[in-house]
């Protein structure tokens, strides 16, 4: 399942918390202690301090693993904004939950999840349009997460004329603003002389 909680074990460690492996979610919690083998129920939530799932990362073009620890009761949801974690820490928003049977979910408990599926939002490739006279070009530009974008701000490839939010309306109006971490596409208009990217 690869998912893990830190329990006591009562055969080799009943004092302090070691690495389990859990095997089963439905109804009671069954474990596997990673240090002597012994599997148990535990109560779903009670004696597990925390269950460690599966987070598959989209960046641009690529996908990869990480992992995600959290107290088992707590619900998780669409939309929500997570750390991922292996060797280092990075922020990602949750575009979907999985279930043991391959079943998508809106929201549910972390013991009940399986996998966790997210877009990395620390760092985004923003895609741009740049029209100029009758030619549009687009290109593909690494920006921070929190980077903001507004409507008739002059940027390095001309003025910003539309940004579409991704599931989202497209901003047209002067001051309307956006983050990178939630723009699918940004229309930059630009004078015929003006310059390239």
């Amino acid at each position: 399942m690869d998912r893990e909680i830190e329990v006591e074990c009562p055969s080799c460690s009943p004092t302090s918390k070691v690495l389990h492996e859990v095997l089963s979610n439905r109804g009671k919690c069954i474990i596997r202690c990673a240090k002597c083998s012994t599997t148990r129920q535990i109560e779903r939530g009670r004696d597990a301090t925390s269950v460690k799932l599966r987070v598959v990362v989209s960046y641009h073009d690529t996908s990869y693993l990480r992992s995600f620890e959290v107290d088992p009761a707590e619900v998780l949801q669409l939309g929500d904004e997570i750390v991922a974690e292996n060797e280092t820490a990075e922020a990602v928003r949750i575009t979907a939950i999985e279930f043991p049977d391959g079943s998508r979910h809106a929201q549910a408990p972390a013991a009940r999840i399986e996998t966790l599926w997210a877009q990395k939002i620390d760092r985004v490739i923003v895609k741009i349009a740049v029209h100029r006279g009758r030619t549009t070009r687009s290109y593909d530009v690494p920006f921070e997460g929190d980077r903001e974008f507004v409507i008739g701000d002059q940027e390095q490839h001309g003025e910003i004329n539309r940004i579409k939010i991704k599931k989202g309306p497209v901003l047209e109006r002067a001051g309307q603003a956006a983050k990178a971490k939630d723009i699918q596409r940004i229309y930059v208009k630009t004078k015929k002389r003006g310059r390239s990217v």
